[in-house]
């Protein structure tokens, strides 16, 4: 008779995708998964970790959009208009990201497209395109900047420690680099310009930018993972070892 983690092990591995038996782990590809965790590892996790992520992200979010602070980012008036420089510098952020949408869709890896690091760089392109005009919405780019600049760590360690082992088209390490460059430094510049508001340093802003990055690495990258047979953000496989 099957244990109940028996049971949500064979539950995960129906919903996942076909991969092969055992844990067997090709280290020189990055893409693809295995079960090198077990499915009833995964199954355990999804009822036990994703459910706390997403409480911590409902109470640290109700802490930290008080009425101050959403004040703050909402009411804000004459708005700077966006200047040349920060109107070529989304520019670039753009052609980065349509060429990385190029690579994923030549290599049929469109699914890591959800990558964290291409999802900051979209985050990135709505907060400098958001029209200064628009002082009914505003608040919506002020917030995703205050979440972005406590999530900047990702980037610092896609560049200390990146993982190329399957960026072999054309200009396409060059473009990692730059993409990741862009989404770590523009964020400082754009501290400078004015037109962003920054809430006061509080652990709760911090701790739901914190909870709300980790429930889109689980649930939502680890479901996509399991039912693609991809090794998006490493949910499924961990980074190679040397």
């Amino acid at each position: 008779m099957m244990s109940l983690i028996d049971k949500i092990g064979a539950l995960v591995e129906t919903c996942s995708y076909n991969f092969k038996p055992g844990n067997e782990t090709d280290f020189a590809d990055s893409l693809g998964g295995s079960w090198y965790v077990s499915p009833a590892a995964h199954g355990i996790e999804f009822l036990t970790v994703v459910p706390f992520y997403l409480l911590m992200v409902v109470y640290f979010g109700h802490k930290a959009l008080n009425e101050e602070n959403y004040n703050m980012l909402a009411n804000i008036k004459n708005r700077p208009r966006r200047s040349w420089f920060e109107t070529f510098c989304l520019v670039a952020m753009i052609f980065s990201y349509a060429v990385t949408v190029i690579h994923k869709l030549a290599s049929d890896t469109n699914y890591f497209l959800l990558q964290p690091c291409h999802a900051s760089a979209v985050i990135l392109i709505i907060i400098m395109a958001w029209p200064s005009s628009d002082e009914v919405y505003q608040y919506i780019p002020q917030l995703l900047f205050n979440i972005y600049l406590h999530t900047l760590w990702g980037s610092v360690l896609a560049l200390v420690f990146p993982d190329l082992r399957d960026h072999d088209m054309l200009g396409e390490v060059f473009n990692f680099f730059f993409e990741h460059g862009l989404i770590l430094v523009l964020p400082f510049y754009l501290l400078t310009t004015k037109r962003y508001v920054v809430l006061p340093l509080n652990i709760d802003m911090a701790l739901f930018s914190f909870f709300l990055y980790a429930s889109y690495h689980s649930p939502l990258l680890h479901a996509v993972s399991l039912w693609s047979g991809y090794n998006i953000n490493y949910t499924l496989v961990s980074p190679a070892r040397k």
